[in-house]
């Protein structure tokens, strides 16, 4: 029983072996541009760009932003790696911050900092103890838990801040449902980083766009992504360019994947409601829920142990893997990370704590009630044993 894999059907291996067969299957192909305009129409924004992965989302997202040596980039401790190295690709800094009880970044204590720990100068945000420009946010929606950001996005515009949001696992997540202008996880800050790779809700086997409703970042990615091409014939360049763009092969995949997504959406929320279900009497066992004003695409379910430390928690996993179930911890905090110990962070206690008592639970779209039902009763019991010893 697995966390979370990828599902290619009959449909997606058509879609791709139409694509091969046309032979047009580079970034040039026209499969790339159809997925892109699918996209925004399913993200509602007015634009996106194919990428080959979210990590290369995020690294663009943050150089068209302006983020280079001598700026910082708040970021939440509780994230994938990927998160915060684009940071660092570019020479600049991560000022890294505690997460909220839904495992997103704690808005609060960044307003906090902000409010008190920073000067607006010249035009820009300075950090006061460093004296280095405060110039981006990443906001990380967590296992596909929307992060509201919405007092923070007017202190930030006030401040010339950036905010970039990490929606990796946030396809079909959407902000606050009680208005009337549902807003899609990337939707909301300058730009959205999405992911799409193996393991996330729909897949193109890697990749990971950027989307925005600002034309000029749309028109800076689309060129930048493309090797910075101001001539294909001439093969004139003016600047540093990558090599970003999504291929062919991956957009088919992908253009055939997103016509099921609501379906996909469906079933996790199926599980998700079933393991709540589950553990609803369980006692110091709780299943991470969400906001209810938001709506998630409950692409991961995390199982939090109130009375296991971290070494019991290693016991749990590894009695559930013998009964061929797998778990995962979740994110190790970046504070704990070797090489990013040396940067400044910010009031960190619950990413230290959720990374010690929580764990990653099989939310895959092929689980059964039946199957959900024995990984419950085994986490019950496996849990009983290792606490009562």
């Amino acid at each position: 029983m697995k966390l979370s894999t990828p599902h290619i059907n009959k449909q997606d291996i058509d879609a791709i072996n139409h694509v091969l067969k046309s032979e047009w299957i580079s970034t040039s192909s026209k499969a790339v541009y159809d997925f892109e305009n699918k996209l925004s129409i399913f993200c509602n924004t007015k634009y996106s760009v194919a990428l080959n992965s979210g990590t290369s989302a995020i690294h663009l997202g943050l150089k068209i932003l302006g983020v280079e040596k001598n700026c910082e980039v708040i970021v939440p401790s509780l994230t994938f790696i990927a998160t915060v190295n684009p940071i660092l690709y570019l020479g600049a800094k991560p000022l890294i911050f505690d997460v909220d009880q839904d495992h997103n970044l704690k808005i609060k204590d960044v307003i906090n900092f902000i409010n008190h720990h920073t000067h607006f100068k010249n035009g820009k945000t300075i950090n006061k103890k460093t004296q280095q420009e405060i110039r981006a946010i990443i906001v990380a929606h967590m296992w596909g838990r929307s992060c509201d950001f919405s007092e923070l996005k007017k202190i930030c515009k006030r401040g010339k801040i950036y905010i970039l949001e990490d929606a990796a696992e946030a396809l079909g997540s959407y902000m606050d449902t009680n208005s009337n202008d549902k807003k899609h996880c990337g939707s909301t800050g300058d730009i959205g980083c999405l992911s799409f790779n193996a393991n996330k809700i729909m897949t193109t086997g890697s990749g990971g766009p950027i989307i925005t409703n600002n034309k000029s970042f749309y028109k800076k990615a689309q060129y930048l992504a493309n090797q910075a091409k101001d001539n294909t014939f001439s093969y004139i360049h003016n600047e540093p360019g990558y090599n970003y763009k999504m291929n062919g092969i991956s957009a088919a995949l992908g253009l055939s994947q997103l016509k099921r997504i609501k379906k996909k959406i469906n079933i996790r929320k199926n599980i998700h409601q079933r393991y709540l279900y589950n553990f609803k009497n369980t006692k110091n066992i709780q299943i991470l829920s969400y906001q209810k004003k938001t709506k998630t695409n409950h692409w991961m379910n995390i199982a939090v142990f109130d009375k296991l430390n971290f070494n019991q928690i290693d016991k749990l996993s590894l009695k559930l893997f013998k009964k061929k179930i797998e778990t995962r911890r979740i994110w190790r905090p970046l504070n704990l990370q070797v090489y990013l110990k040396k940067f400044d962070t910010y009031n960190i206690i619950n990413a230290q704590k959720f990374y010690n008592n929580s764990l990653c639970i099989p939310s895959d779209d092929n689980l059964s009630n039946l199957d959900i039902d024995k990984i419950s009763d085994y986490i019950k019991e496996y849990y009983n044993e290792i606490y009562k010893k």
